[in-house]
């Protein structure tokens, strides 16, 4: 279904850009189609994008686009005050039940959601109030996941990350939700990492302290992701933008923050090595992905290393320039780098 209603937007892009053009070269005077041939082309593109929004809930203009952004962030928004409502009443509740009662308690709150999420991802109209109920779902899972643990005597532990991540991976794959997956798959680069610590005795949580493994299997997710696509095309992107977030996120840390690195050297010395390599790679990352016409991945990068440059700036030179000079700099070098990635683009849409 995902993979279906993508190709039904990109079709409808592709009609709204056909109809712009044409709108562009009639006000130039130079369209050469007849006006009868283009109200019949008008005609079928009308019946075409009122059956992808029928079946698909597709955007038809760029109105519509925004209108979904919105719809996005309202989703997230609501499906945190869901999931933090139901948490709160749980725990009011939870000293005054037996234990067959709690766990019948932690189990229903996400199957309900769930069966709120089947009843609403193949209507019309109610793919928005879908999405809000699989992040419902996958929060109060968790929290089922974290209670159970707790319930049980159990430790909290990476263990507790792999049937999390396992439940989201399945309700995401089963519905198409890209979010979904995404904090999924970043709850499984988590697990996969603390092994690394956790098979040396090293407390797990050292995940978050030395951030190599992490990275390290990030950017195996980033690599491997295309290699999804025979499981659905829009697999892909998710997948890729999560080992880049955290790839590329957590570089930037280890360039910035002393005592993050796991190499046997001096934190400063690793610190400095890390201030090489992330410039190097981001450059590597925007351009590869500009190539591929992957603007979210290029604008992921290239944001990340304007971070970065703004960072090593202010240690730089914060205490040797007066303020009106490391203003005036720093908008130099702001144009600097809007010259660059004008001719960069310029390049690459004419390779």
């Amino acid at each position: 279904m995902a993979e279906e209603r993508e190709t039904a937007q990109r079709r409808a892009d592709r009609v709204r850009a056909f109809r712009e053009e044409i709108d562009a070269l009639r006000a130039e005077g130079a369209c050469p189609i007849a006006d009868a041939e283009l109200a019949a082309v008008r005609d079928h593109h009308d019946r075409l994008l009122a059956d992808l929004a029928s079946r698909f809930d597709v955007d038809r203009t760029a109105h519509g686009r925004q209108v979904s952004l919105g719809l996005r962030i309202a989703t997230l928004l609501g499906a945190g005050a869901f999931v933090a409502a139901l948490t709160l009443l749980v725990l009011r509740v939870w000293c005054g039940l037996g234990q067959p009662a709690q766990v019948t308690l932690l189990c229903a709150a996400p199957l309900a959601a769930l069966a709120v999420v089947q009843v609403t991802a193949e209507r019309r109209g109610l793919r928005d109030i879908a999405a809000l109920f699989a992040m419902v779902a996958l929060g109060t899972a968790w929290f089922a996941i974290g209670q159970t643990a707790t319930l049980l005597g159990m430790p909290f532990s990476p263990l507790l990350f792999w049937p999390a991540a396992g439940f989201g991976i399945a309700v995401a794959m089963s519905y198409g939700f890209g979010l979904v997956l995404a904090l999924s798959l970043g709850a499984l680069l988590v697990a996969v990492a603390s092994v690394f610590f956790v098979s040396g005795g090293v407390p797990w949580s050292a995940v978050f302290e030395r951030l190599e493994p992490l990275v390290g299997t990030a950017w195996m997710l980033a690599i491997v992701a295309p290699r999804a696509e025979p499981l659905g095309n829009w697999l892909v992107a998710p997948a890729r933008l999560t080992g880049l977030v955290v790839g590329l996120g957590g570089l930037l840390v280890l360039a910035a923050v002393e005592g993050t690195s796991v190499l046997a050297l001096q934190p400063s010395s690793a610190r400095l090595a890390y201030e090489c390599v992330f410039p190097f790679v981001s450059i590597v990352v925007t351009w590869q992905r500009l190539r591929a016409h992957d603007p979210a991945a290029a604008r992921l990068a290239g944001t990340l290393l304007g971070c970065f440059l703004l960072i090593r700036y202010v240690d730089w030179f914060w205490d040797l320039l007066p303020g009106w000079a490391f203003f005036l700099v720093l908008g130099a070098l702001s144009l600097a780098a809007i010259g660059l990635l004008q001719r960069a683009r310029s390049r690459v849409e004419h390779a």
